[in-house]
Order: C-alpha cells, then sequence, then structure tokens
C-alpha cells in the first residue's frame, strides 16, 4: 500500500484536492492587505484580543484591506455559548470596523472566503491533512495517554527535550501495512501527526516584522495536526489553511506563537505555500509582588476588555490607551491633535511595541482624564447615558429626563482656565450628577454630613430668609456674588477673612456658610464650584435646599 492509498483509508470521505480550493478561494490580487484577529470563543473578549485587533484593522484599513474575524473554535470542550455574540458585539461597541466573519443574525458569514467558524471547516482541513498524508509529510499515530506519561517521565528524568521525535515517535517509521492493520483494529482513536525533517541543534531564521531576523532552534517534533475523536485540527494546522487560503498577507498575533514559527514555517514549505508577514505583537503585563508576569484570564479582571467599561472608563479612552502602548508616537501624536480620534494615527507595523506592555493604571486613568476632559459636554452627556443604561439605568432614566439641566451641571467649569479636569471615569461623572437631581437628593439629605459646630438651625434659618431677598445669582458674576456673600455674611456674624476673625470676635468665617450651602444643596462637602453649582439649580431649588435642615 502506498502513501496515497492510505490517505484515501483514512479520509475515504475526501474528494476534493487543495488545488480545488485555491482556485475555490482565489488571489484577491498583488499587494492587497489582509489581516485577521481569531479568538477563541472559550470565555470572554481578552483585552489582548483587543490589543491585536486595533494593530490589524488599523493596517488593513490603513492600505484599503481586509480586516477579518476568525472563530478558532476547535476546542469544542470549552467553547462557551455566547462568546461569538459577545465579541461581535465588542467590536461593534469599539467601533472597531470587521470586514469579513460570522457578522449576520445568528453568526452567518459576511465575505467570500468562508466559513468563519473553523469547526465549519473542518472537511477543508481533512483535505489538506490528507494531502500531507499522501505526500509523506504526516501520518496517523495510536499513541495511548499512558505511553505518552511514560514518554514525558522519561525525557524529565534523561533531562532530553520534551516532544515526540527521534526514537520517541513510534509511530512515525511504521510501515503503511501497520498503519492499516492498526486502523483496521481501532479506526477512531488516532491522532494525525505532521512529519518533521528538523534536526536537534540545528537553527531557522525567519523575519517578523517588527522584531527583525530571529534564529530561533528548529522544529524536531512530530507534533499532532489532527485531534482524535472529533477529528478537528489543532491551532498549527488550522493557521496555516486558513490564512493561506483567506489570503492572510500580514498574520498579526501575540507573542506566544513566535516559537512555533518554525513548526508553522515546515508546513508552508511542505504544502508549497507562500508563507505570510509574521507581526508577532508584544505581551500585555501586570506588575505583581514587584515581577511582571502575564495578564491571567483566571487571576486578573483587567484581562477582560468588559472589566474597563464596568469600571467606568469611557471606549475611546481605552482605546486611545492601548493605542499608545501599541506605539509610543500615538501620546505626542495625541497632544499635537486634540480634536482627532485613534482612526486619524497611522500605525507603522515596524514601529510597534515589541517589548512587554503593562496594565498601568497611572497611565489609563491619565488617558481617560485627558479623553473625558477634551469632549463638549453634549458629547460627555451622550456617552454618560450610553454607559449609565448599560452600569446604571437609575441614573440613566434621570438623565433622561432633565437633559438641558443634567448638561448644565455636568459644564460646570469645563474648558475654562479653572476647569478641575475632574473626569476620569464615569463613576466620577456620577458623583457630580447624583445630587443635583430632586430625587436622589431626598434619598442623599438622610446622610448628609454635620454642619460645622459653630452653624445653629436658628441662625442659619433667618440667613437663609434674608440672602433669599437679596441673592441675583444669575445677574451676578462670580466676583460679584463672592463679594455680596462676604459683606452679607457679616451682618449675621460671620467673618470674611482670618484677620476680622480674630480681632472682632465673629462667630465664624465666610467660609464655613460656603461649607453650610455646600453640605444643604450637595449633601456633601466636596463639591463643585459652589457659585456655577447654584446657577445651575436655580434660586427656587437652592433656597428649596437650603431650608432642608
Amino acid at each position: 500500500m502506498n502513501n496515497k492509498e492510505l490517505a484515501d483509508l483514512l479520509f475515504p470521505h475526501i474528494d476534493k484536492t487543495i488545488e480545488d480550493y485555491l482556485t475555490m478561494y482565489p488571489s484577491r490580487g498583488d499587494n492587497h492587505i489582509v489581516t485577521r484577529v481569531a479568538p477563541s470563543p472559550t470565555g470572554f473578549m481578552h483585552i489582548g484580543t483587543v490589543y491585536s485587533a486595533l494593530i490589524g484593522q488599523r493596517f488593513a484599513e490603513q492600505n484599503k484591506g481586509t480586516f477579518i474575524l476568525r472563530i478558532e473554535d476547535t476546542d469544542t470542550a470549552r467553547t462557551v455559548e455566547g462568546a461569538v455574540d459577545d465579541f461581535i458585539s465588542h467590536f461593534n461597541y469599539l467601533s472597531i470596523p470587521v470586514n469579513e466573519g460570522p457578522l449576520w443574525p445568528n453568526n452567518a458569514d459576511i465575505g467570500n472566503y468562508g466559513p468563519y467558524h473553523q469547526s465549519h471547516r473542518k472537511e477543508i482541513y481533512h483535505t489538506f491533512i490528507k494531502h500531507l498524508v499522501a505526500n509523506g509529510h504526516a501520518y496517523p499515530c495510536w499513541l495511548s495517554p499512558e505511553e505518552m506519561d511514560s514518554i514525558r517521565a522519561e525525557q524529565r528524568a534523561l533531562k532530553k527535550a520534551p516532544g515526540i521525535y527521534g526514537n520517541y515517535s513510534v509511530w512515525r517509521n511504521k510501515t503503511n501495512e501497520e498503519y492499516v492493520q492498526q486502523y483496521q483494529q481501532d479506526p477512531e482513536w488516532f491522532v494525525i501527526r505532521f512529519r518533521s525533517e528538523g534536526k536537534l541543534g540545528e537553527k531557522v531564521l525567519f523575519e517578523d516584522v517588527t522584531r527583525g531576523k530571529i534564529h530561533m532552534a528548529d522544529n524536531v517534533n512530530d507534533n499532532v495536526i489532527m485531534k482524535s475523536g472529533d477529528k478537528l485540527p489543532t491551532y498549527h494546522l488550522a493557521h496555516v489553511v486558513d490564512d493561506t487560503l483567506m489570503r492572510t498577507s500580514h498574520v498579526v498575533r501575540g507573542e506566544e506563537w513566535l516559537t512555533s514559527v518554525p513548526f508553522h514555517l515546515q508546513m508552508f514549505e511542505a504544502f508549497t505555500f507562500p508563507v505570510p508577514v509574521y507581526v508577532h505583537t508584544a505581551q500585555i503585563l501586570k506588575v505583581d509582588e514587584g515581577k511582571k508576569r502575564k495578564l491571567s484570564k483566571r487571576k486578573d479582571p483587567e484581562s477582560d476588555i468588559a472589566y474597563f467599561f464596568a469600571s467606568g472608563y469611557p471606549k475611546q479612552g481605552i482605546l486611545d490607551y492601548l493605542m499608545s502602548i501599541i506605539d509610543s508616537k500615538y501620546e505626542s501624536w495625541m497632544e499635537e491633535n486634540p480634536d482627532k480620534d485613534y482612526t486619524h494615527f497611522t500605525i507603522t507595523i515596524q514601529d510597534l511595541n515589541s517589548s512587554g506592555a503593562l496594565v498601568d493604571y497611572d497611565k489609563i486613568n491619565h488617558v481617560n482624564n485627558r479623553y473625558l476632559s477634551r469632549i463638549s459636554n453634549e458629547q460627555l452627556y451622550t456617552e454618560t447615558l450610553e454607559w449609565a443604561e448599560q452600569f446604571m439605568p437609575d441614573l440613566a432614566q434621570l438623565m433622561h429626563n432633565e437633559p438641558e439641566y443634567t448638561i448644565a451641571a455636568l459644564g460646570i467649569e469645563r474648558h475654562t482656565d479653572q476647569d478641575p479636569k475632574r473626569f476620569t471615569n464615569f463613576f466620577d461623572v456620577e458623583k457630580q450628577l447624583r445630587f443635583f437631581y430632586d430625587s436622589e437628593f431626598m434619598r442623599l439629605a438622610k446622610e448628609k454630613p454635620a454642619l460645622p459646630d459653630n452653624i445653629d438651625t436658628k441662625t442659619m434659618l433667618h440667613f437663609v430668609d434674608e440672602y433669599e431677598k437679596i441673592l441675583d445669582v444669575d445677574g451676578m458674576d462670580k466676583m460679584e456674588w463672592f463679594t455680596q456673600l462676604k459683606e452679607f455674611g457679616k451682618k449675621h456674624w460671620f467673618a470674611a477673612n482670618n484677620r476680622e476673625f480674630k480681632e472682632w470676635g465673629y462667630n465664624g468665617k465666610v467660609g464655613d456658610i460656603a461649607m453650610f450651602m455646600r453640605i444643604q444643596l450637595a449633601c456633601s462637602k466636596q463639591t463643585p464650584d459652589l457659585y456655577h453649582m447654584m446657577k445651575v439649580m436655580g434660586k427656587e431649588r437652592v433656597f428649596k435646599r437650603l431650608r432642608h435642615l
């Protein structure tokens, strides 16, 4: 029996050839840039996925190319229902446009190079695996889990490199007749291994766009390319087949795949396929007990992109942060182009950050504060409302009910010389808004801070009655208002300054009156500017609250 007959025995249902598929998925044209992001639907949307997607999407769009979403769902046991919809909703929420992928309702495909779920491409993979078997580049293997454990134990004891190679590749050099005999006894539980031609001690040279020329130990392992059971491929085979058929020009992926390149190069050579350009992105790291480590899906909430949205960070701020760790020039570009978003920045893949990028909350907060400080009051209202509708529906309802009042409350001192730039995330916005709404004020008033010790209710009610007669906050500028408050305060035995307080025996200072008003109006000692807060609230609301003792 020859190799072709063995391949026909193992894959009797396959009647197409790889040439058939290369014809079905033709070239997209010379120099057409194609990139892809390929998440596994085994859980939430990892921040690293968004990081790589930004690079791939921006590079493709800059070059009038194509950006693909491909779902790597060959690990069926770990597939999470609804994960693909979650990926798509995140790309939509972040306004990262995808040209091809399972984007229609029920994850139906858009594009001519699908299916875009790997689990739907089994027949394609079997065609390519059959080709490798027929040409002697792959073989079936029936190593049992117990035999694999024994091999690993021996390699550890002898301090040998782990893997299935050399004498450990016990099925590599069997005859086709022996393969057939074993297949007839056990036609289901076998894997297909790639027959590596690499040699121990030899190195391979390849190039990565961001890292330049790399010398790395060649692959010697006969790695699995088709699993037993569901007969789906491993990542390695699927990568070579899918990126060839989808005509991917640039493979943008995390640096954890860098060590797999020698194996992937061997498969491209076995098929005689051109090798795409590799762009291995830096891993996103975290400092833990003084040491840098890779983000953990299980331990680190920051690994989930949704964590940042739930924490109140605006999507544009997170995109700005990611762009700043993708390319160090982005921060200075932001300073020079305050009215432009990240889509106007040109990514140069040769200049991408190749060292580990840190989750740095100081930087995250700085970038998000800069963004929320820059946008208009109306946009701040719109984005806060969008966030609140998902995470604080009660606040969203209040904002819906009084949009103009809310925008005025948000706008206090913004974009002025006195701009406090107090908003870093939407929770900061919420703190400024809550007390402005009368229903919330009544709730908050039950737990408001105590008034200053030198403030008594009877005195302040008299003050409020008299102050209402003279206050014209809409007709005064801030300096006129404060001058009036100081002069009026003296009549009620509150000094205008420290000198007067010490020399003349006043009951308190104008600052005590201001603190009384802050607590009465906002149920807090820390509030936005008092004058502007009163202007927003209006005289009727101000004095109703001042009397709520």
